[in-house]
């Protein structure tokens, strides 16, 4: 990746601020350290000369500015004594200095003093930087102690040198992480982006590499996957659905066209005639109830059908179908039993939609009419069991496979001995996308012989 292609990426932009933001806050905060460091070592110097200078006044005070001049002229020449220069002025005259002028003291408080040559004194490896104290006492003796702070002024040039360069370190450091983090996350972007690619291109199985650096990027990695998973299956269904129209329009539309090549040909026959024209009308309601049941179907998959779900008394459903289909069944020569077994009369609640439930359970009760044998036996049903609402619809007829109870439910899936018979293959898918949409599912068993096909609902 060229340089400026790099550069022109948010990602690696947002990575350079963000660490240069970092830089120089590290920066300043090591300046604000070395400030701090230089200010308490100036007061540590004032806190002393200020103890020093309480120690000359005490001495002043009880035994005389001559006296001090004495005490301090007999002191030892040594080094630990050098650490301070003194300046005694007394009112008759007397005076004591071992290097600090009277040019250089204030009559009172601290003095600081930088100079630019070495003064002439008995220690000349000392130079005339110092903070110097003075004092005037009641009777006009002059005290100044003063302090060689060359070694503070050697700290703060290093302190500053280790700042400077220790923010400039930072900064760079900081640019170059931020550099390396941005072409990092960028290869692994160019991934993502080279899958995408082919996704685009009709690679419908690729997906998403994981991302990385972080539980969010590989929860949007997973999200888009899954995303890539519906759309698959989305299109795997379109095709299913495609060719299922395509087969089952094949024949009727084949069969409505011999009726209407029947109608053109008896022509002279109005009995006849009528009789293939009723024929040809239900060839076309068939084809009109299958295109019905493909938009019922991709109105429910889609979560909007035509009313929003509500609280309803699934008993009280129960009790409606029953009564309707049970003339039905009779006529077929079988018969229709309602069974309650949750052991109340008081209304079981659920949410949803009613007359999605009363179509699904139709579609069960027609399905249990044309596999259930000459005489069907039908039980419709009801059971509540930890938190669920179960409305079942059972025969005694020749049942579904159990190999086969996971293809029943996709659109136009029909077994082989089923192809004979009348249908469109999206009964049972229809059941199961009702059985979704109202959080439940749709559960096919044995019933020994027969089948039993449930509905189960989240109690409301």
């Amino acid at each position: 990746m060229s340089l400026r292609r790099l550069w022109s990426t948010a990602s690696l932009r947002l990575a350079m601020t963000l660490s240069l933001l970092f830089g120089l806050c590290a920066a300043l905060l090591i300046a604000f350290f070395d400030i701090g460091v230089l200010r308490f070592a100036e007061a540590e110097a004032r806190e002393d000369l200020a103890h020093q200078m309480a120690i000359m006044r005490d001495d002043a005070t009880r035994r005389g500015g001559g006296a001090l001049i004495t005490m301090l002229e007999a002191q030892a020449r040594n080094r630990e004594s050098r650490r301070y220069l003194f300046l005694v002025l007394t009112p008759d005259g007397k005076s004591f200095s071992n290097g600090l002028r009277r040019d250089v003291v204030n009559a009172e408080g601290f003095r600081r003093n930088i100079g630019t040559t070495k003064r002439p004194a008995r220690w000349p490896d000392q130079r005339p930087n110092m903070l110097v104290l003075s004092a005037t006492m009641k009777d006009g003796t002059l005290l100044a102690i003063g302090r060689d702070t060359q070694h503070l002024d050697d700290l703060r040039t290093g302190m500053v040198r280790l700042a400077i360069w220790s923010g400039v370190g930072a900064i760079a450091l900081a640019l170059v992480a931020g550099l390396a983090a941005g072409v990092l996350v960028l290869r692994r972007l160019e991934a993502v982006n080279r899958s995408v690619g082919r996704v685009i291109s009709g690679n419908a199985s690729e997906r998403l590499p994981a991302i990385g650096f972080g539980r969010e990027f590989d929860e949007l990695a997973d999200n888009l996957n899954r995303m890539l998973d519906r759309q698959e299956a989305t299109l795997d269904a379109l095709k299913t659905m495609s060719e299922g129209i395509a087969h089952d329009l094949r024949t009727p539309l084949a069969r409505l066209r011999n009726r209407l090549e029947e109608i053109d040909s008896d022509a002279d026959d109005p009995d006849q005639r009528r009789a293939r024209i009723a024929l040809a009308q239900q060839e076309i309601d068939q084809i009109t109830a299958l295109f019905e049941a493909l938009l019922a179907l991709s109105r429910i998959e889609s979560g909007k059908p035509a009313q929003p779900p509500a609280p309803l008394d699934v008993r009280a459903l129960v009790g409606t179908v029953g009564g309707i289909y049970r003339p039905v069944v009779e006529d077929a020569g079988g018969t229709l039993h309602v069974e309650d077994g949750t052991g109340s009369d008081a209304p079981l609640m659920v949410r949803g939609d009613s007359n999605l439930l009363m179509q699904a359970l139709s579609n069960l009760i027609e399905n249990a009419l044309v596999h259930g044998g000459a005489r069907p036996a039908v039980t419709l049903g009801i059971a509540r069991a930890d938190g669920k609402v179960t409305l079942f619809v059972a025969d005694r007829g020749s049942g579904i496979p159990r190999g086969e109870r996971e293809k029943v439910v996709k659109r136009f899936y029909r077994m082989d001995r089923s192809r004979s018979r009348p249908g469109s293959g999206l009964g049972l898918a229809m059941c199961a996308a009702v059985a979704d949409w109202h959080g439940g599912a749709l559960i096919l068993s044995d019933n020994e012989p027969g089948l039993i096909a449930e509905l189960r609902l989240p109690a409301g």
